[in-house]
């Protein structure tokens, strides 16, 4: 129940940014600025070179009833010529979500303090992950992305083009083609020697497999190694949905093979791996249905 509950809350975070996106009817790739520039007076934007202090920072002034978004800028010399780079793109729908969900700007404005952020899908506080939402869905909106993403199976070929087109970072475009699959597949994200995070796609839970974490299957043992060395290569394996899921003691599902894509994101010491499925082995039922007809 806990983590439906939080799943919803990510859910409603991302159809507010797809709302936004529909209203000002924006192209890919978004621009994060303009939808700035469309809340003016109220928000204002600014980015400087930060260093390490951190990413974003929404601050709100009570006497001028204004909020302040900064970004920080020490990653343009690395994007390409003409383009911002993904990370700040992500920096800054991760600070407008902390800017347009209801309670995240009601709290800002009792608080008055500024908010600091740091990198993507880094923390385990909902509201960080609810802003994470929310950037991920600016970015790649569901009427543009979704049907990019169902046109077959996801792989990390397949992703590097779909981030490509909508200027998306690895690591949003990975969860972002994960929350709009029709296919069976997942996400996890390993830190600090265990799965810190794990998003399903919405088949998997309709199969009756849920995210798990806090643990580190034995497949995953060797590329957490290679990635702790600063090995870079993208490494591709298969294990079993009992490797990563919670199934419930269905042992009809433990055994449904899972391609295993591992992703290294080593400025976020992250590594992470793409799960993917045989959409007639999680639903063979349904296989055999469009077989008898």
């Amino acid at each position: 129940m806990e983590w439906m509950a939080e799943k919803n809350r990510l859910l409603t975070a991302g159809r507010e940014a797809d709302a936004i996106v529909e209203r000002l009817n924006l192209k890919a790739p978004i621009d994060p600025l303009a939808i700035v520039r469309s809340e003016k007076p109220f928000l204002r934007a600014g980015g400087a070179d930060f260093g390490d202090r951190y990413d974003g920072m929404l601050e709100y002034h009570k006497s001028k009833n204004r909020f302040l978004l900064f970004y920080n800028t020490k990653y343009e010399a690395e994007a390409p010529s003409g383009k911002m780079h993904t990370r700040t793109r992500f920096t800054i729908g991760h600070e407008l979500g902390h800017y347009f969900i209801n309670h995240h700007r009601a709290y800002l404005m009792r608080r008055s303090h500024p908010h600091h952020s740091r990198g993507e899908f880094l923390t385990d506080a909902v509201v960080e992950k609810e802003a994470d939402s929310f950037a991920a869905s600016m970015i790649m909106p569901s009427r543009l992305a979704r049907p990019m993403v169902n046109q077959a199976e996801l792989t990390v070929d397949r992703i590097d083009e779909i981030a490509e087109h909508f200027h998306a970072s690895p690591v949003s475009a990975t969860f972002r083609c994960v929350s709009l699959s029709d296919f069976p597949c997942a996400v996890a994200g390993i830190r600090d020697g265990e799965v810190a995070w794990i998003f399903p796609s919405e088949p998997l839970i309709q199969a009756g497999i849920y995210p798990n974490k806090g643990f580190l299957p034995a497949n995953a043992e060797e590329p957490w190694t290679d990635f702790q060395n600063g090995f870079g290569d993208i490494i591709e394996n298969e294990g079993r949905v009992r490797d990563w899921f919670n199934i419930y003691e269905k042992d009809d599902l433990a055994r449904i093979q899972v391609t295993e894509e591992y992703i290294p994101v080593i400025r976020m010491g992250t590594l992470l791996v793409l799960l993917t499925m045989d959409e007639a082995d999680v639903f063979p039922d349904e296989d055999e249905e469009d077989e008898g007809e």
